[in-house]
């Protein structure tokens, strides 16, 4: 009777041990929507992010319509920061999927232009808004 005790106890042990094939495959499930959710979440950022760098490079039109060395040089101190944050917005761009880095990489590089004290860079801000435009409706159709 002992060891039929014992013999039932260690088939207990070993099957509560190991994990019923449905329970890994809920668990899986689980984790794979887990990384779409955060997959969207970082996206919807990085488009917000791109919103506000387009709008700050609009913003940044008087001082590209006024003159002289003050003006300059506010304006060369403003695209410094901006283009720092920039060069994070990308950093986190490139560690996205090839379908997103794609077609975020682009949109960066016009985002640059934007984000400057020449005198034409609206013409860059209108296409960056466009493009950033244009990826919201395709990503989240």
């Amino acid at each position: 009777m002992k060891a039929y005790i014992l013999i039932l106890t260690i088939l207990l042990f070993v099957s509560c041990a190991e994990k019923p094939p449905v329970e890994n495959a809920v668990n899986e499930q689980t984790r794979e929507k887990n990384k779409q959710v955060a997959l969207k979440n970082e996206v919807t950022e990085i488009t917000r992010l791109a919103q506000k760098v387009e709008q700050h490079g609009r913003d940044m039109q008087p001082y590209r319509e006024s003159s002289g060395a003050e003006s300059a040089r506010q304006c060369n101190q403003i695209i410094e920061e901006r283009r720092k944050g920039l060069a994070d917005l990308e950093v986190r761009v490139k560690t996205l999927p090839e379908n997103y880095k794609n077609k975020w990489l682009p949109i960066i590089a016009e985002l640059n232009e934007c984000v400057s004290c020449a005198k034409k860079p609206l013409d860059d801000c209108k296409r960056a808004r466009a493009s950033v435009n244009q990826a919201i409706k395709e990503l989240y159709p």
